[in-house]
């Protein structure tokens, strides 16, 4: 297992995206960051890393548990990222 990973390619392993181009541009639009700060698609992500994704709303908060470039059947995510959006944003 790696121990870090491109971000657009780890969310859109843990199925955050449909597809790693989605998520890539998620990046260069300013909607995802990596422990507060704005990033590339192209930056690293290690485990304990907090990341930020802005879908419409909504806010969603992940941490990496363990990090992954591989695309996961939906049961298994939460082995590698745990969701931990706040609740009022869950709400939007």
């Amino acid at each position: 297992m790696a121990e870090e990973t491109r971000i657009d390619k780890y969310l859109w392993a843990i199925r955050v995206f449909k597809t790693r181009s989605d998520a890539t541009d998620a990046c260069k639009g300013g909607k995802v960051r990596v422990n507060g700060a704005d990033i590339k698609p192209s930056k690293n992500v290690r485990t304990g890393d907090v990341i930020s994704v802005r879908k419409g709303a909504v806010t969603y908060t992940y941490r990496v548990i363990a990090v992954i470039d591989k695309r996961q059947g939906a049961k298994l995510v939460p082995q590698y990222a745990e969701n931990i959006t706040p609740e009022e944003e869950l709400a939007k």
